[in-house]
């Protein structure tokens, strides 16, 4: 499993239901959310309102490799 760091670029290699249809798209690593089990937030994934309004789509490791 790879160590992501704030910054770095992603690929998506896998979702889950609520993040479907994301698979192969890239953005970037936002934050890492230690208390959530490990959960990745990605920006980048959606456009900018979309974000603005909904936020930034979380990941877990296992669901991204590096770009």
């Amino acid at each position: 499993m790879a160590a992501f760091n704030v910054g770095d670029r992603v690929t998506v290699v896998a979702a889950d239901p609520e993040n479907a249809g994301t698979e192969g798209q890239t953005g970037t690593v936002y934050s890492i959310e230690p208390g959530t089990d490990g959960l990745i937030a990605v920006k980048g994934i959606d456009g900018r309102v979309a974000e603005a309004i909904k936020g930034y789509r979380a990941y877990t490791a296992d669901q991204l490799r590096k770009a």
